[in-house]
């Protein structure tokens, strides 16, 4: 509390964090209609990091890929951001996106692209995902939102296209602590072809650095809980450890929950990465997926 007696950042952020939680809850996609496919793509984890920490990513920040997952996470991008990856899952199905984020005075504004081909057997020919984002912050809390089109083709050519729009918000605390609040899909409408099942599901985590990033050892613990619609609650740990001795180091990633319906995937996660200063090269590996077994992910980022 300040000496005034209001409410400091740190209260406030929490305050308008339960406000938003108590807010939505109640919200329901009014596409989720029956019989309309739920596009595959969306319950993959785009960050390669974020899959080998369980596969979700609300809590994480400074990353372009936040564009997917929290809009909240691209407010502590410095100047700019970069991020890719690509893979081939075991079926012949491909997998890759691109995004980047620049900061803009108190804004950082992102966007990406996120792709899944399938194998040439499968009833769906393809899942594609667009996403334009924007975030402002002020002080330790920052609120974000994005626009997101997906689109799913089937072996006909039958192309199904909705829109949709994320909300996020964060409380970064420098770089020790972040709590983060994001909902996913929420509300959503038919551009062209059938309807899309796009579940609204909320997403509350956090990321705590229980030593300083800047200094050799790193050690990030990461929990977040899930709830989406027609699912149960699920909630995902993440562990990433590692030393960095100037501008090289090697990092380890170890993740564990329920993950999202329809993934296939197991609850156990791995990972890695290498750290080149500024450049980092991400590893992840997943058990099963509904695409197949032993999944092998490679990303790469870079932040300046």
């Amino acid at each position: 509390m300040s000496g005034n007696g209001g409410v400091g950042p740190g209260g406030l952020g929490i305050t308008v964090l339960g406000i938003a939680v108590a807010a939505l809850t109640a919200h329901r996609s009014p596409l989720a209609a029956q019989g309309a496919p739920a596009p595959l793509i969306l319950t993959l984890p785009v960050s390669v990091r974020a899959a080998g920490l369980g596969g979700e990513g609300t809590a994480l920040s400074g990353d372009a890929s936040s564009t997917f997952i929290n809009p909240a996470g691209l407010a502590t991008i410095r100047n700019i951001a970069i991020e890719g990856a690509v893979q081939r899952y075991p079926d012949g199905s491909l997998e890759g996106f691109a995004a980047g984020g620049f900061r803009l005075f108190q804004f950082d504004l992102g966007g990406g692209v996120h792709y899944l081909r399938f194998s040439d057997t499968s009833a769906v020919k393809d899942n594609l995902q667009w996403t334009a984002s924007g975030v402002y912050r002020f002080g330790l809390l920052a609120l974000g939102s994005t626009l997101r089109y997906v689109s799913l083709e089937d072996s006909a050519g039958q192309v199904r296209r909705s829109a949709t729009t994320d909300a996020g918000l964060g409380i970064h605390v420098f770089d020790l602590f972040t709590l983060a609040f994001a909902i996913r899909n929420l509300g959503s409408w038919k551009v062209t072809g059938g309807p899309l099942s796009l579940p609204v599901s909320k997403h509350a985590a956090f990321a705590f650095n229980w030593v300083d990033p800047q200094e050799t050892a790193r050690l990030l613990t990461t929990l977040e809980v899930v709830w989406a619609d027609r699912a149960r609650r699920r909630t995902v740990i993440g562990l990433e450890a590692g030393a960095v001795v100037g501008a090289v180091g090697i990092v380890g990633r170890a993740g564990y929950g329920a993950p999202p319906e329809g993934a296939g995937q197991k609850k156990f996660s791995f990972g890695g990465g290498l750290v080149l200063s500024r450049f980092n090269i991400d590893y992840a590996w997943q058990r099963r997926t509904k695409l197949g077994r032993e999944v092998h992910r490679l990303g790469l980022r870079l932040t300046l």
